[in-house]
């Protein structure tokens, strides 16, 4: 069943005056969405599951009748509690390892681009899936890097984000967590295998490096001022760039579409890549590839505001307290 047909089976549910018809449409949605995203449970816990399921359809209701813009959708997060979300999902990227002060200013002097999307250039690997492991540090890194070795050398590779799970002692704790620019300085050390040749398993595994197959990505990497989106968006016009973001709230934990300013704040536990920036509608926005799987969000993708007096100038879910690239 396709988010589309689940929100229109929501709305039918609510509508319905009869308790006992209520209960059977919500038998069924649950029975649809279990099917849709292979979900099977012991006997001991399908109606725990469901309780949290049932309590998570009311909550989705709710976000929707706010009429902020932001559309929510029964994912594959459904059947989790807030605080089971946050835990297996989020608290996986570090905000930044160190500030020296010393921030890569881009010039902005000259009109910047009314769009950019790194999507349509080929330079951005498909939507990847981190599992119930909290390695969203490495993603973010690896995204950024794939981007970043295609436009110097032609060619895009989807680097192995287990590696630095199992390598990169250094810059995180694994499925801990760990910080994005300390895995972008790893792979200016060591080079990066490919997804083939060091698949993910989304387990704390040991070194399986093997320098014979890694590529030469970048020799380390550089802060993009922060609070600025005027030089986020000028940083992107040159290449994706790594971010980190808040993202704990039921706002992420069921976004569908939409343009995202509020419902988050700024206290960082979860690292993306911006891809590029847009209008969607009237409201200007970050386009940002996450690592939940294609299943979550716009395909993957989420719309984060660009307003940069959100948050106290870290923008909206902090989008803007700690840009990264990597450089040659």
């Amino acid at each position: 069943m396709t988010k589309v047909i689940l929100a229109l089976t929501i709305l039918a549910l609510f509508s319905i005056a009869s308790a006992t018809s209520r209960v059977e449409s919500m038998n069924t949605l649950w029975g649809a969405w279990k099917t849709a995203h292979g979900k099977r449970y012991s006997s001991a816990e399908e109606a725990h599951r469901f309780a949290i399921f049932q309590h998570n359809i009311v909550k989705i209701a709710k976000l929707n009748a706010k009429n902020t813009g932001v559309k929510f959708a029964v994912n594959h997060f459904a059947d989790l509690t807030a605080a089971e979300f946050k835990k297996k999902y989020v608290n996986g990227g570090f905000s930044r390892s160190k500030t020296t002060g010393e921030y890569l200013s881009f010039p902005t002097n000259g009109s910047l681009p009314d769009s950019v999307d790194w999507r349509n250039k080929g330079a951005v690997t498909p939507v990847k899936n981190q599992g119930q492991c909290g390695s969203c540090w490495t993603f973010s890194a690896t995204g950024v890097l794939e981007s970043f070795y295609f436009i110097n050398n032609g060619q895009l590779l989807s680097f192995s984000e287990q590696q630095i799970v199992d390598c990169a002692t250094d810059a995180g704790q694994g499925c801990g967590g760990g910080w994005p620019d300390l895995a972008i300085d790893y792979a200016a050390k060591y080079g990066l295998e490919t997804e083939e040749d060091y698949p993910y398993s989304a387990t704390d595994g040991t070194c399986k490096y093997d320098a014979s197959k890694a590529h030469k990505v970048c020799s380390g990497h550089k802060d993009v001022t922060p609070k600025s989106s005027k030089q986020l968006k000028a940083a992107l016009v040159n290449n994706p760039v790594s971010v980190v973001i808040e993202a704990d709230q039921d706002t992420f934990q069921f976004y569908s579409s939409g343009v995202i300013s509020t419902g988050c704040g700024a206290s960082i536990d979860h690292a993306v890549l911006a891809v590029g920036y847009q209008k969607v509608g009237a409201l200007e926005a970050f386009i940002v590839k996450n690592s939940w799987s294609s299943n979550w969000g716009s395909d993957g993708y989420v719309y984060i505001s660009t307003i940069q007096k959100l948050n106290g100038g870290q923008g909206a879910c902090g989008i803007l307290s700690g840009p990264v690239v990597p450089v040659l």
